[in-house]
């Protein structure tokens, strides 16, 4: 089978909102890498053969338009089926992540920097290499605020990177869900190969959890997913427990910060890259 391939360079800052502007195309799948210049990001897409591609080059002119940029250059190629996955795993190496970890692809051979704690990961289908900033940033913030007496909870764990860093960094007992079965299944596969001991995954979402039995809660969802479930968030977490809010967008903030201020919640940090937002907040006392 053949298919059409589209390749274009986009400001990092749009590469989110033309992902989800041709998700509705019936794109068959979406490869990132870097562009020559800086602040770029190179997407290649690929359709069916009976995809409209007029319409869709209209629709990514589209979202140049909205935000005031100069159209892309958007270059076509037909491609020949090959074996994705094997494809993607040429282009995904070892990498440092946060100040404590370095992630190496499960079928990789390679020595994890003596001053690092190795991650080893297969994402599979699910969410979670790793490269997206919104992974980053949790890790990031999971690095200053996880302490040792912790029960974690990581709400949507696609490829259970954010779990198995919460128990490497000393968290007494994690707990990883997803409502996609294949992503636990991935994340339990993952688990086994970092970190065996006082990590559980289950299939389900977050109704399913106790009332205040979570300390630190780790949600890189996204933010009107975290608004609508901000209920069960403050039920779940103990007093004085912390959340770790990622997978937000900068316009997207205020909206946050003010559903956590009418939960009574108090914003401890905020920290940020590129355009997304994570937010560190701690329930109120009881």
């Amino acid at each position: 089978m053949s298919w059409h391939q589209l390749t274009l360079d986009v400001p990092d800052d749009l590469k989110d909102a033309i992902v989800g502007e041709l998700s509705g195309e019936g794109v068959a799948g979406v490869w990132e890498t870097h562009a020559p210049l800086p602040g770029m990001t190179r997407l290649v897409f690929y359709f069916g053969p009976r995809s409209d591609l007029e319409r869709i080059e209209n629709e990514i002119r589209t979202v140049f338009d909205r935000s005031g940029r100069r159209n892309p250059v958007v270059s076509r190629s037909v491609v020949e089926e090959c074996d994705w996955t094997e494809e993607w795993k040429k282009s995904y190496t070892s990498f440092p992540i946060g100040d404590d970890f370095f992630v190496v692809p499960s079928w990789e051979e390679c020595h994890c920097p003596y001053d690092r704690l190795p991650i080893r990961i297969d994402p599979g289908q699910a969410f979670g290499t790793g490269t997206h900033e919104t992974t980053q940033l949790t890790i990031e913030a999971l690095e200053r605020w996880v302490e040792g007496h912790h029960i974690v909870l990581d709400l949507g764990t696609g490829s259970g990177i954010l779990a198995i860093a919460s128990r490497l960094l000393g968290a007494k007992e994690v707990y990883a869900c997803d409502i996609d079965p294949v992503a636990v299944q991935v994340a339990r596969a993952n688990i086994e190969r970092n970190a065996e001991n006082q990590v559980w995954t289950f299939s389900g979402s977050i109704d399913a959890v106790k009332s205040h039995s979570v300390r630190l809660l780790l949600c890189n969802l996204t933010a009107d997913l975290i608004i609508r479930l901000f209920p069960e968030l403050d039920r779940v977490l103990q007093p004085r427990g912390i959340a770790i809010l990622s997978g937000v967008l900068h316009e997207q903030g205020e909206e946050l910060r003010e559903v956590i201020t009418r939960f009574g919640f108090a914003i401890h940090e905020e920290i940020t890259r590129g355009e997304w937002l994570a937010v560190i907040a701690e329930k109120h006392v009881a």
